[in-house]
């Protein structure tokens, strides 16, 4: 079974993701320009999120950390057990090898970014100091190889992932039985109409300017955009349970209610201080089915607001008439839905993540 998620958000000027040159994110779609969000965004927002973070461990889950400076982490931990430095080094360096990881030249950091739950970490720390003397020779024997590779590659018999590891999932190149197929899909957030970049040219003078000068100490320009955002993610239920190997329900409600919060709550943090798009969905529908079903089509023809209709009201509009529309084409029934819409219907965001963990608590 699969959990949809749709929300309308709207945001006023901001430039909450940047491509390389400093511009907001934008693409093409139904032939026209639109504002655009990447899913890497907005799921770094997500996990980063105190709802999904606090969720999560207030069930007993864990988390996951994704860092290059793995290396640094367990000889910080070794040498708060009270071995020396220079050992610590060794036997973290020997780890990584056990691991079949690779450290960057010329460098204490790993190749590329590992994604370990704090399990995990927690697992191989405590691993190597049980088989401290042989790590500090600078390599592990067989069988404590094994325990350290069982910890990462065997995971999912071994208590399962990290709760944003089990959703996201992990790719690790040179090892693909670390690897986790993720639970869950987030779409680039796309504007619900057609879009384009405006620049803001600014100034700034220098405060101690003497008073027989004039003019600017800095003048620079920033891009931004406004638009009202279409947001999709869909989470494979059976998929999550089985990368969480939970035993009881708890951690799977939780781990599901975190993500819908977080998702609704959680905002990019590109240049806010310059533009402050603190705002938040007018428009969530949580949608149960045998599939996962995005209604990104619903907005090929470009919405439009008026005097008499927010851009967020025709949005919403598009959206519905667009999801009736495709479930009855591909008979695909919902088995549960509930929204919230500021505009019409009302609704917190409490009660609807409250209602979500009871269908999955009954079904």
């Amino acid at each position: 079974m699969y959990l949809n998620i749709h929300l309308i958000h709207n945001f006023p000027a901001s430039n909450l993701n940047r491509d390389d040159t400093g511009a907001p994110k934008d693409t093409d779609f139904g032939g026209f320009r639109r504002a655009r969000i990447s899913s890497q965004c907005q799921k770094r927002a997500i996990r980063w999120h105190e709802a999904f973070r606090d969720e999560v461990k207030k069930a007993g889950g864990n988390l996951g950390v994704r860092t290059i400076r793995f290396i640094d982490e367990l000889v910080r931990r070794f040498v708060t057990e009270g071995k020396n430095e220079e050992d610590a080094k060794t036997v973290a360096e020997a780890v990584i090898t056990a691991l079949g990881l690779k450290k960057a030249k010329k460098s204490d950091k790993t190749e590329y970014l590992l994604y370990l739950g704090e399990g995990e970490m927690d697992e191989l720390a405590a691993t190597a100091l049980e088989y401290w003397e042989e790590g500090v020779q600078g390599k592990f024997e067989k069988e404590a190889q094994k325990r350290l590779n069982d910890i990462v590659k065997e995971r999912k018999k071994k208590g399962g992932y990290a709760a944003d590891i089990a959703l996201f999932g992990r790719m690790v190149a040179d090892d693909k039985k670390m690897n986790v197929d993720a639970a869950c899909q987030v779409a680039h957030a796309i504007s619900t109409h057609k879009s384009a970049v405006e620049t803001d040219y600014f100034t700034a003078v220098d405060d101690l300017l003497p008073d027989d000068e004039t003019g600017s100490d800095m003048i620079g320009v920033v891009e931004y955009n406004g638009a009202c955002y279409y947001r999709y993610a869909n989470i494979d239920l059976e998929k999550l349970k089985e990368n969480l190997g939970v035993t009881n329900a708890d951690l799977l409600e939780a781990t599901v209610a975190a993500f819908l919060k977080a998702m609704a709550l959680a905002l990019p943090t590109g240049m806010q201080n310059s533009f402050a798009a603190q705002t938040y969905p007018s428009y969530i529908e949580v949608v149960v089915m045998d599939k996962p079903l995005s209604y990104a089509n619903a907005f090929s023809k470009p919405a439009r607001g008026s005097e008499k209709q927010s851009i967020e009201e025709a949005s919403t509009k598009a959206l519905q008439e667009y999801g009736e529309k495709i479930e009855r084409f591909l008979g695909a029934e919902p088995l549960w839905r509930e929204s919230i819409d500021i505009f019409e219907k009302g609704g917190s965001l409490p009660e609807l993540v409250e209602k979500v963990r009871t269908h999955l608590k009954e079904s």
